[in-house]
């Protein structure tokens, strides 16, 4: 996976924390790859960020669901944390996450990004009160956003494209019988 990929999703999960569109970045770019299956850490992150987007909107069951499968698939496949720019103690993060989900309100995730990753991610957005990457750690860490459009983004979009092609996808299987 291409760096410029990981900075753009974790532009989307930690900065303008629009979950739905790191689930879009992830999978296409997993699906671009020469092969691709599900066990590939792209679907690792894609959980990730699915159990956020439903977490957020109070969808415990959906995020937990997201949650234990992104998990399972780290245990089975061990995947290299750092090679994703992020911390080890992600795993563990995640289990607490989950277990609290129910007691707990919606916060972002304090991402464990490493240093590298972090630079990265304020070099490319040049977001943040300040130069100083301290203090651009603090300031995602403060973010919390609630906007109505990125919230609940898979209701509010357009999905006459996706209606179309599950149409046509119904029309030709019943051509088939």
């Amino acid at each position: 996976m291409k760096l410029f990929h990981l900075i753009d999703f974790y532009n989307e999960l930690i900065i303008k924390q629009d979950y739905f569109e790191c689930h879009e970045i992830m999978e296409a770019t997993w699906k671009s790859a020469p092969t691709f299956s599900k066990n590939d850490a792209e679907v690792f992150l894609i959980l990730l960020a699915t159990g956020e987007y439903h977490y957020r909107r109070g969808n415990i069951n959906g995020a937990v669901r997201s949650y234990r499968r992104a998990l399972k698939l780290h245990e089975e496949n061990t995947y290299d944390l750092a090679a994703l720019g992020m911390g080890e103690e992600l795993v563990e993060m995640m289990t607490a996450r989950m277990e609290d989900m129910e007691d707990m309100p919606f916060h972002p995730l304090a991402y464990p990004l490493t240093e590298d990753m972090w630079q990265a991610l304020h070099e490319h957005g040049g977001y943040g009160p300040s130069p100083d990457i301290e203090a651009f750690k603090r300031w995602t860490r403060d973010r919390v956003v609630q906007d109505e459009e990125i919230v609940y983004k898979h209701r509010l979009r357009d999905r006459t494209d996706v209606l179309l092609e599950r149409e046509a996808a119904i029309k030709k299987r019943k051509h088939r019988k």
